[in-house]
């Protein structure tokens, strides 16, 4: 049997000026997605959580010996400020989902800081109350608590720190709808901006 043979194909070899051109087309591919994926110094989201990490790091440093978080020493805060709150309630104020503070309510309980009753009005309700030793805990701490804020801010001017805690409220106002879970302050309305008071 008479077999033909096939001519082999060869690649050629591009040019110089060919290779050039792609070379160029490559830097400029990998520039475009430099440009597009921009550093992460430049993403607010990522700023925001840096510095959520750093103020955490801070408040417990301060508390050391509580070992408290800021969540629990918030909630008790709102407890003695607001006392008779129920579980649905304090999340709204707190601006997380009910499960956790479920969760954060039993560990204070069991430190005796906070007891929750049953609401004589609605016997499918628990209400909550800072113990009086739950008082005295936020009185106690309260001072620990303002300098973990405080050296939060402390590479800040003073007017600079009205500036950032102004804009910080501006914008969870303005996308406050955008949260995984409800924040809504007593009153219903947020905290009026100091440079916006008259």
């Amino acid at each position: 049997m008479h077999m033909t043979n096939t001519p082999r194909l060869t690649s050629r070899k591009p040019t110089t000026a060919q290779a050039t051109k792609r070379a160029q087309g490559r830097a400029e591919r990998a520039e475009f997605r430099q440009n597009e994926h921009t550093s992460l110094w430049s993403r607010p989201g990522f700023l925001v959580r840096r510095l959520h990490q750093i103020h955490v790091a801070m408040f417990m440093e301060e508390l050391s010996a509580e070992q408290v978080t800021p969540v629990q020493y918030g909630l008790l805060s709102i407890l003695v400020d607001m006392p008779g709150l129920d579980q649905f309630s304090i999340a709204e104020e707190l601006g997380i989902d009910r499960a956790n503070v479920h969760d954060v309510l039993k560990r204070l309980e069991s430190r005796k800081l906070l007891l929750r009753v049953v609401d004589p009005h609605n016997k499918r309700r628990k209400i909550c109350l800072a113990t009086q030793e739950g008082a005295e805990f936020v009185a106690r701490h309260h001072a620990g608590m303002q300098a973990a804020q405080k050296r939060l801010l402390q590479g800040l001017t003073e007017g600079e720190r009205t500036t950032f805690v102004d804009l910080l409220l501006k914008l969870i106002n303005a996308n406050n709808g955008f949260g995984r879970t409800v924040l809504r302050p007593s009153g219903g309305e947020f905290p009026t901006p100091k440079k916006s008071r008259k």
